[in-house]
């Protein structure tokens, strides 16, 4: 799923920019409601017919959601998801206004970013193999640095290019070790498990958005939406490192490290 997100973004997402531009905002999202039609149809026609598995048990899953393990992984990716879109929701106006960007420019930012995101994405799964919470750790330090940088060169087009591609990395690098993460936490519930990291991940783009809403309303700069996104992923940050130094002082490896 996360992959094809990223996918979707480098064409989705500066098309429909454009699309906006040029021939209003309603032509985007008459062209999302088309493309929903489209693959609704396609997945009926491709899909094979498959029975419920006989061992199912919804009431068993439901349960895993009481489990401080579970819900800490999935608050982990409210925040890292809340961490990315506290900057993106808003980045078409960063580039116009901050960075006096064209729209060419603006559409391909838009693109680099999602290369990043696909680049990113990969590389998580890559490194998630090796250590779970290495990966977290480094790529929230990361995203939290990135952004801060964007924060002070978002006026200076060369640098903001850079930056928005190493931004797109470190966002979806996060991915595979939060799905690792909860997945692990949540082991005898695989399919609920998936289906509330998902969740998670689109509850933290409704909450980074109007967090970097809120920072725009009360007229603090472009610059300070960067730095709250910096700050909520650091935030998830010191969350990682405080559950990795607990699982050490209780002299085992954290649940969540493969």
């Amino acid at each position: 799923m996360f992959m094809g997100l990223t996918i979707a973004n480098v064409i989705g997402v500066p098309l429909a920019t454009w699309a906006g531009e040029y021939l209003g905002w309603r032509a985007s999202f008459w062209g999302i409601s088309g493309l929903g039609v489209v693959t609704m149809a396609a997945l009926r026609l491709t899909l094979p017919p498959l029975p419920a598995p006989a061992e199912g048990n919804a009431m068993a899953e439901m349960r895993v959601l009481t489990r401080g393990t579970v819900l800490r992984a999935l608050a982990l990716t409210v925040v890292g998801s809340s961490a990315m879109f506290t900057v993106f929701t808003y980045i078409v106006p960063i580039l116009r206004d901050a960075t006096h960007a064209s729209l060419g420019f603006v559409t391909t930012m838009l693109v680099t970013y999602g290369v990043g995101l696909t680049v990113g994405n990969w590389l998580g799964g890559k490194f998630a193999d090796r250590s779970v919470n290495g990966t977290l750790i480094v790529t929230l330090a990361g995203l939290s640095a990135t952004l801060v940088a964007f924060a002070m060169l978002m006026p200076y087009a060369g640098a903001s290019a850079v930056l928005i591609f190493i931004w797109g990395i470190a966002s979806f690098a996060l991915v595979p070790p939060l799905q690792v993460r909860v997945m692990t936490a949540a082991a005898d519930a695989p399919n609920l498990a998936s289906a509330m990291n998902i969740g998670a991940f689109n509850l933290g783009n409704a909450l980074g958005a109007a967090l970097g809403g809120g920072v725009i309303a009360a007229d603090l700069g472009y610059p300070m939406v960067a730095l709250a996104g910096a700050a909520t992923s650091a935030s998830g940050l010191i969350a990682v490192i405080a559950s990795v130094r607990r699982a050490n002082g209780r002299g085992r490896l954290a649940p969540c490290t493969p």
